[in-house]
C-alpha cells in the first residue's frame, strides 16, 4: 500500500533497512569468511590462535546491531510515526529469521564437535570437525542472501512511501493515513 509520506519520514523510515544492510553485508559476511578461512588453517598456523576471534568479533558487533533494532522498534511503537515504526518492525522480523540461522549454524558446529569427539584418531577428528563447521555455513549464508534481497526491497519500499499489504493488514496505519490510501486508490481508478 502506497501512503503519501513527506520525505523526511520516509528518510527516518530507510533507516532500520539501511542498518541492516550493512549488518547483513559487512559484519555478517565478514564473519562467514573468517568461519571459513578459519576452517582451512593448519594448526601451526600463527593465524590459527585468532580464528576465534575472527568469528566471535563480527558476531558480537552483529548482535549488538539485533538488540539495538528491536529496542528501537519498541521505543518507536510508542512515540514515532506509524510509518517509521511499521519498517522497524519489517527489520526486527527479518532479523529473527538471522537469528534461527545462527542456531542452525551453531547446532551444527555442535553436532560436528560431538561427532569428532566420538572418533579415535586425531585426523579424523580433526576431519569430521571440519567438515561439519564448513556445512553450517550453508544456512547462514542461504539466509543472508534471502535476507539481503529481501532488505533491499524494503529499502525501496521506504522510500516510496510503501507498506507490504500483509504488514498493513496485521498493523493498520492510522485513520488518517487509511483514509488518504482510499482517496489515492480512488483518484487513480
Amino acid at each position: 500500500m502506497y501512503f503519501p509520506i513527506d520525505e523526511a519520514t520516509r528518510a527516518q523510515a530507510k533507516t532500520p533497512h539501511e542498518l541492516a544492510m550493512v549488518n547483513l553485508l559487512l559484519i555478517n559476511l565478514l564473519m562467514l569468511i573468517a568461519l571459513l578461512a578459519g576452517s582451512f588453517l593448519q594448526q601451526d598456523s600463527p593465524v590459527a590462535d585468532y580464528k576465534l576471534m575472527g568469528v566471535l568479533i563480527p558476531l558480537a558487533i552483529s548482535l549488538s546491531i539485533v538488540a539495538y533494532s528491536f529496542a528501537r522498534a519498541a521505543r518507536a511503537t510508542a512515540g514515532e510515526s506509524w510509518f517509521v515504526a511499521v519498517h522497524w518492525r519489517i527489520a526486527t522480523g527479518r532479523y529473527k529469521i538471522l537469528l534461527i540461522a545462527y542456531l542452525v549454524g551453531a547446532a551444527l558446529i555442535g553436532i560436528g564437535w560431538l561427532v569428532s569427539q566420538g572418533q579415535a584418531d586425531p585426523r579424523m577428528q580433526a576431519l569430521m570437525f571440519i567438515a561439519l563447521q564448513r556445512v553450517a555455513i550453508a544456512p547462514i549464508l542461504i539466509a543472508l542472501m534471502v535476507l539481503i534481497m529481501l532488505e533491499s526491497g524494503s529499502l525501496y519500499q521506504a522510500g516510496r512511501g510503501e507498506v507490504p499489504d500483509g504488514v498493513a493488514k496485521r498493523f493498520p496505519p492510522p485513520v488518517d493515513l487509511a483514509t488518504s490510501e482510499t482517496e489515492l486508490s480512488s483518484s487513480a481508478a
